[in-house]
């Protein structure tokens, strides 16, 4: 029988599918040569040889690469990789998003937008270039929030416990590309310059955006004291370190707030806020709305 590339439930005489799909392959990626949709590859074990458009390719665990329908991928050689793949058509991430509209390049001119972030999340798929690697190792110390929010996704497919499973599982994925764009080798320098410190705060603060943050646990973790964490930050973001994770949140709140239907307090919950109604301040601070208002007109 063969398998299903889509997810869907029905309600009644109403059907509600997503082309949306997480596959777990050892040895094996499944589906990774359809031509209809893109694929995300986490590398989670293991040593992968391929070629990707007739070009030679080789990474080790932990790593992601970013097909799409047009990609030629052939595996060259096995040595006990493990790894997920997720499958999904652009609209999952923007209604906007069909692969027409993507090669013209029509999103490129639109920067600044809320389209135009959604945009970067997608774009290492399409295009090949500096800004948009089409395979990326990634910090070995986020492998396991990155095969956790996989994991997340997986399971919300499958089970369909509310209404909100199409927006839920969406959301993860979000969260995971948003993610995997902080957390490459090359951007995580442990140099001493500014730029590589700050690298490496962008990794904490995406493996922890869950959880209560403060000073005291970044310098514990850095070993600097605070006077020192702040005054990298200001000199490289122009911010204080806990208003540069403050901003970090929300931008991953204008995402989903923007891409899915989640309620606003899961988004609050998901972004270690236990009061919504402090979420609705600090995101009204931060962007000059509400986040409902963000959402409605992020829309119209």
């Amino acid at each position: 029988m063969e398998e299903c590339l889509y997810t869907s439930k029905r309600y009644g005489d109403y059907e509600r599918i997503l082309p949306f799909v997480v596959f777990r392959g050892k040895n094996d990626l499944p589906h990774v040569d359809n031509d209809e949709m893109c694929k995300l590859v986490v590398l989670s074990k293991g040593r992968l040889v391929f070629d990707l458009n007739g070009k030679p390719m080789e990474f080790k665990a932990p790593a992601a690469i970013y097909l799409s329908e047009r990609d030629k991928f052939n595996i060259k050689s096995v040595s006990g990789y493990q790894a997920y793949i997720i499958l999904f058509k652009p609209d999952v991430i923007n209604d906007a998003f069909s692969y027409e509209r993507l090669y013209s390049r029509e999103f490129d001119d639109l920067e600044g937008s809320t389209i135009y972030q959604d945009y970067l999340l997608i774009r290492n798929f399409i295009f090949n270039d500096i800004q948009s690697p089409k395979a990326a190792s990634f910090v070995p110390s986020s492998l396991a929030d990155i095969v956790n929010l996989t994991e997340k996704i997986a399971a919300e497919l499958k089970l369909k416990h509310d209404g909100y499973w199409p927006c839920r599982s969406r959301s993860y994925f979000i969260e995971l590309l948003y993610k995997l764009k902080y957390c490459y080798i090359g951007n995580a320098s442990t140099g001493e310059n500014n730029a590589g410190f700050v690298s490496r705060l962008y990794e904490y603060f995406n493996n922890h955006l869950n959880e209560k943050i403060t000073l005291e646990m970044l310098t514990s973790e850095f070993g600097v004291n605070r006077n020192t964490l702040n005054k990298v930050c200001v000199e490289e973001t122009g911010l204080t370190c806990l208003s540069f994770l403050n901003e970090h949140r929300m931008n991953l709140a204008k995402y989903w707030l923007s891409d899915t239907d989640i309620p606003v307090f899961e988004i609050a919950q998901r972004l270690s806020f236990d009061d919504p109604n402090y979420f609705n301040k600090v995101f009204r601070k931060a962007t000059g709305k509400s986040p409902t208002q963000y959402r409605e007109e992020s829309r119209s």
